[in-house]
């Protein structure tokens, strides 16, 4: 039932769970790829034409020999992290049976595809040799399989009489340390460069009244979160970071176009689009034609498809039997079969838990294979039928020469889909990044309309279209035609182009995230030289979270907010998609609500080991770059407006989010990946890193969602998914006061950032938050009377305490309100949205910078300006 699972109810933890999850998943993908060669096999031992159906099962079988190896291996790792009674000695064991079954199942498949290549047909053995395998492989798998089944709780108390106890505890989210409990936290909110220059003047004021240094603890999300880390990574060295006058600021307004500062920059922007673009197109290329490939020569064996003097034939009874109709609604049938004797039994009495289970679980699985082995066995036929039963010349012969042998037109026909789906990817952005606009103008509401609803799904129907029209020709070229079916070079380039995929990136390189990265760390991350300059701190130096986001000497520790993306239903709510992850120097992790278990935070120096051996993914910058990825095909709470455009943005690489370790594995006592010395142990962690990096199924997993908690890696993304503000992070310290800087693009007098974050507070945390905002609405006036508000925040009573616990808020928010300096009123005058220009506007001058920064500095002042204000901040 939803939301009992076992790791909602403790009886497993995330991490057993998803290594089981893993397991079965590569063992059900050997299996499907054993079955896909039964045809073939048996084609060969019908003797007649054997060369293509024997060779053909030979490529499937090396797939499949790879996909049972990773399926041993991950049974192992299962088995060795139950860690139960002498088990893991035994699971090696099998293990390494089933490896040594590979190597002969490669020799005997070497030998088997020249002997496909004489005159006369093969047999698919080779003797002693496949016995061998045979037997090594069975056993192998045997002793797997007494494996699993003895360290299972079943296996455990039929065994030895063990209950189990349940593995996973949930316990109230507490403060990470008595570091924040009774002090003052300054938050920095998201909003792209527009809240990094509000942020930035709010700081200036905040330092120059020692609240900055006073505070235990900054929090940035998104934008706010490049002006925290840079005021926090200066202020190591320098006592008034980003001062006035300061040759650190003078540089800043020099770096206000950070994302493309300069025409070299442009040309990266670029190649890192087209880099990712390619890679993606590649992977998509390589899948079409292998299914194409095994999936035309099935249709033409059977002769579902065959050739005519000008077109396709289409044949659904072939030689009058029903074979391959059942074949192909089968799995369906079993699915509905399992659901009608669910029905009918549950109608006469009633079913045990466990059969229902059984029950459930067959038909779940026949469904998942059901629905696909349909479409492509009836789908594609159907497909090709109906392109045969279109007027005049369809000229598909020749289309299908044009995709295997490109043509002038067809590299035109292709570069011009490009030119069609960056554009819909350009105007999906901009409409899906103006928040909070509205307008009561005809063509403005139709516009917003064709960007937000009609563009995002025309993208996902083009590409879906582009990429069934490739398989129809591809699959009609291979059942029609034998010697395109025999084209063995094919296959050693697809080959080939896939392993130099795996060596040379992973789905983190390919994405936009390493320019992200780097842009920011140059525009924002400055040292201040001894000759008095500043120049950015050189982006190879590791600027490693664990050590950089400590606490200075007379200053606050740095915590960088961001997400998580999930979409279990046992643990997030209905269109959440996410829980929080927070990057500290400590701990770094996921956060949530109580019905989270324990464990998703792991020590900060031993998850930077894990998540990569050269210590470049957990670093300021990329911690940065990963809380302002507003960009990516998940986006947590906003999924549900960029779901229609998810498919468009993975393929064109629009892609900001990156891929890291899941917390809740490998969280243990001792660091799972302590420091390493010597030659051999360097070099054997520095392979592993490098194969262990995500590769296409994660970009598979971006493109159609669904990611989990119980993966072995998490997608994280921009802060603002969860909490803009970072203010329901900064409650759950249970600090005495909170300094809330806010430059959100919500809409005007509504402030939703605010009223999401006292929500969130209260269902996630108990936090009852008392505030109101409407001093700072405008209205019909034409200025707010304040920009700032005051509230208080009342914790859970905690046992012992005689009175619940108390925080007040602070909260100055980018509004107009009051009297500006003459120059601000001037901007204001020039530009009608000023405060609250667009989020998708990341290119600012010298004056919309400073404009901003200085409104940052002004509301500030106005907030510390107050007298009451004014005493309870400097309260000890």
């Amino acid at each position: 039932m939803l939301g009992e699972s076992q790791g909602t109810k403790g009886e497993a933890t995330i991490e057993q769970i998803g290594r089981r999850r893993t397991f079965t998943r590569t063992l059900q993908l050997a299996i499907v790829l054993l079955v896909v060669q039964w045809p073939m096999r048996n084609a060969v031992q019908a003797g007649i034409d054997c060369e293509v159906p024997g060779r053909l099962s030979l490529l499937v079988d090396a797939t499949f020999i790879m996909a049972y190896v990773y399926a041993a291996y991950r049974a192992y790792k299962y088995v060795r992290f139950l860690n139960r009674q002498s088990w893991r000695t035994v699971a090696a064991i099998g293990s390494w049976l089933v490896i040594a079954a590979a190597v002969l199942d490669v020799i005997e498949d070497l030998k088997l595809w020249s002997d496909f290549g004489a005159t006369t047909c093969a047999d698919l053995s080779t003797g002693l040799l496949t016995n061998v395998m045979i037997a090594t492989f069975v056993v192998g798998w045997i002793v797997l399989a007494v494996c699993y089944f003895a360290t299972s709780r079943f296996g455990q108390r039929k065994l030895y009489g063990a209950e189990l106890a349940s593995p996973a505890t949930f316990t109230p989210s507490q403060q990470d340390s008595s570091r924040d409990n009774g002090k003052l936290i300054i938050t920095c909110s998201g909003g792209g460069i527009r809240s990094a220059s509000f942020c930035l003047g709010a700081l200036q004021h905040l330092r120059e009244l020692g609240l900055y240094d006073k505070a235990s603890t900054v929090i940035g999300v998104s934008g706010g979160g490049y002006t925290a880390a840079a005021f926090h990574v200066l202020r190591r060295a320098v006592p008034d970071p980003f001062a006035q006058g300061s040759p650190e600021l003078a540089r800043l307004r020099r770096q206000t176009r950070y994302l493309l500062q300069g025409g070299r920059t442009i040309f990266l922007a670029g190649l890192s689009v087209l880099f990712g673009l390619v890679v993606n197109l590649l992977l998509i290329g390589i899948t079409l034609r292998a299914i194409a490939w095994v999936l035309g020569w099935f249709l033409g064996n059977q002769h579902v498809i065959s050739p005519g003097f000008t077109d396709i034939h289409v044949s659904w009874r072939p030689g009058g039997s029903w074979h391959f109709l059942a074949l192909s609604v089968g799995l369906l049938v079993i699915s509905a079969a399992m659901f009608l004797i669910e029905k009918i039994w549950d109608r006469w009495a009633r079913m045990p838990d466990p059969v229902r289970k059984v029950l459930n679980a067959i038909s779940g699985i026949t469904l998942r294979y059901g629905v696909p082995v349909a479409l492509l066995l009836l789908g594609v036929p159907g497909g090709l039928y109906l392109i045969g039963q279109l007027p005049g010349d369809t000229g598909l012969p020749s289309a299908l020469l044009a995709l295997v042998d490109p043509t002038k037109q067809g590299v035109a026909s292709f570069s011009a889909l490009v030119v069609v789906l960056i554009g819909l990817g350009r105007s999906v952005w901009n409409g899906l990044a103006a928040e909070g606009k509205e307008s009561s103008k005809l063509r403005d509401r139709l516009l917003a309309f064709a960007r937000t609803k009609l563009a995002p799904w025309a993208g996902t129907a083009i590409i879906g279209a582009a990429a069934i029209i490739v398989l129809l020709r591809w699959t009609g070229g291979y059942a029609t035609d034998k010697g395109f079916r025999s084209d063995w070079g094919v296959a050693v380039i697809l080959g080939a182009i896939a392993l130099a995929i795996k060596v040379l990136t992973d789905a983190n390189r390919t994405s936009l995230h390493s320019f992200y990265r780097e842009r920011l760390s140059r525009a924002f991350l400055v040292e201040r030289k001894p000759n008095g300059s500043a120049a950015a701190i050189d982006y190879y130096k590791r600027l490693r979270y664990s050590d950089w986001a400590k606490p200075n000497e007379a200053g606050p520790q740095l915590v960088i907010a961001g997400v998580a993306n999930v979409e279990d239903a046992d643990f997030v709510p209905t269109q959440r998609d996410c829980v929080p992850f927070v990057f500290d120097a400590e701990d770094i992790g996921i956060i949530g609500d109580r019905s989270l278990p324990d464990g998703g935070r792991r020590r900060t120096a031993d998850y930077e080991r894990e998540a990569d051996v050269l210590l470049r993914e957990v670093t300021v910058p990329a911690a940065m770059a990963m809380s302002g990825a507003a960009v990516s095909p998940l986006t947590g709470r906003v999924n549900g407006r960029t779901r229609p455009v998810r498919l468009l943005l993975a393929v064109l690489n629009a892609r900001l989010g990156v891929w890291l370790p899941n917390p809740y594995w490998n969280n243990n006592v001792d660091d799972t990946f302590p420091p390493v010395t010597g030659f051999f142990p360097n070099v054997s962690r520095y392979i592993g890193s490098i194969i262990d990096k995500p590769g296409p199924y994660r970009l598979l997993r971006e493109a159609i969602g669904s990611p989990s908690m119980y993966d072995r890696r998490i997608y994280v993304t921009d802060g603002g998914h969860y909490d803009n503000l970072g203010l329901v992070e900064a409650l759950r310290r249970k600090p005495a006061q909170v300094i809330v800087i806010d430059a959100s693009n919500d809409a005007e007098d509504r402030f939703s950032a605010l009223a999401e974050a006292i929500a969130t507070a209260r269902m996630d945390h108990g936090i009852q938050i008392d505030v109101d905002p409407k001093p700072m609405i405008r209205g019909a006036k034409a200025r707010a009377d304040r920009a700032w508000v005051y509230g208080i925040a009342t914790h859970p009573q905690a046992a012992g305490e005689e009175k619940p616990y108390k925080t007040e808020i602070f909260m100055v928010k980018a509004v107009m309100a009051g009297h500006l300096d003459w120059d601000l009123e001037v901007y204001a005058g020039r530009h009608p949205d000023f405060p609250r220009s667009p989020t998708s506007d990341q290119f600012y001058d010298e004056w919309d910078f400073e404009a901003y920064r200085s409104l940052g500095y002004s509301l500030a002042e106005s907030l510390t300006g107050h007298h009451r204000v004014r005493d309870r901040l400097n309260t000890p």
